[in-house]
């Protein structure tokens, strides 16, 4: 199920106030990436916050550049659970699994194929461990990746981690939430509206590592980027802070690291209440006059 929301003609983003500058970024300045292709330029910003109620944040991130050129590009977040260490452990060996996975088969023709093998990796190994090791029980983890290919984007999904795509001023929710009350609302059992408070909003029907078989969400064919889309990977820490709206308005500001700096700021203002972890894709028209980033490490990895 995708949900598509069209751009209102409201006045812009009202400022945020001065708290997105006191709240320090866990990437700092590697998490501000802009690499060059000979026909697009993707930047990407990214934030993982605790939160004001959390004692430890449990989401990880990934995003690299896995080939000598960077007309490739590959992003994922994953919110982990299991009480103790365990939910931090399982989304970080998701996105060690991802981070050596892509490197080794981003050259691989079907994209959609290999990123349900990357999610079914991913599943496996999480699982073994819970089950090696007794501290790790019951330990798993959402993932939500969009890998793009010169224009193409494919993107995978395990959980209630959102996928958003923004392009010619609309947003679409490409992902669908994996829960029961997602599943009670598409049988008609309970309204939208109902579903927004319910008390099992984030009981999940699957995630990685904590069930038998998974069944990943995929892209069914591929979405054809331009200069100006943006794609933005977030765990429902996000989400449940941001209304549809606040994120529509949040996306057509032209500045990514504005708009992550507004995303985290309002977050916290609003007191999130479980860890908010996101990442935004922008693509961008190839300017050679433009000097590119020099970084020592392409992929980053929290």
């Amino acid at each position: 199920m995708n949900f598509l929301w069209k751009k209102r003609k409201k006045s812009p983003v009202t400022s945020v106030q001065q708290e997105a500058t006191s709240v320090q970024n866990v990437l700092s300045a590697d998490n501000n990436l802009h690499h060059t292709s000979d026909k697009l330029s993707f930047k990407i910003q990214s934030v993982s916050e605790t939160g004001p109620s959390r004692q430890q944040n449990e989401d990880s991130l990934l995003h690299l550049f896995p080939g000598h050129d960077t007309q490739t590009v590959f992003a994922m977040v994953a919110d982990g659970m299991g009480g103790h260490n365990a939910g931090e452990v399982a989304s970080s060996m998701a996105c060690e699994v991802a981070n050596a996975y892509i490197k080794r088969q981003y050259t691989l023709a079907n994209t959609p194929a290999m990123l349900e093998i990357l999610m079914q990796q991913m599943h496996q190994q999480i699982r073994n461990a819970s089950q090696q090791n007794n501290q790790y029980q019951g330990m798993g983890t959402t993932a939500v990746c969009v890998f793009i290919k010169d224009t193409e984007a494919h993107f995978a999904s395990v959980g209630d981690s959102r996928i958003y795509y923004y392009s010619n001023n609309t947003l679409q929710q490409l992902t669908t939430d994996q829960t029961l009350v997602n599943q009670m609302i598409s049988e008609g059992k309970i309204t939208v509206e109902e579903g927004q408070h319910h008390e099992m909003k984030h009981v999940l029907l699957q995630a990685l590592g904590t069930v038998v078989q998974i069944k990943p969400e995929l892209s069914n064919t591929a979405i054809e980027v331009k200069a100006g889309d943006k794609f933005f990977l977030c765990s429902d820490g996000i989400y449940d802070m941001l209304s549809d709206e606040d994120l529509l308005q949040l996306l057509s500001m032209p500045s990514a690291a504005l708009t992550m700096e507004c995303v985290k700021a309002l977050c916290t203002q609003r007191r999130a209440r479980d860890n908010f972890s996101a990442v935004l894709m922008e693509v961008i028209q190839f300017n050679e006059n433009e000097q590119q980033l020099e970084t020592k490490e392409q992929n980053v990895f929290v």
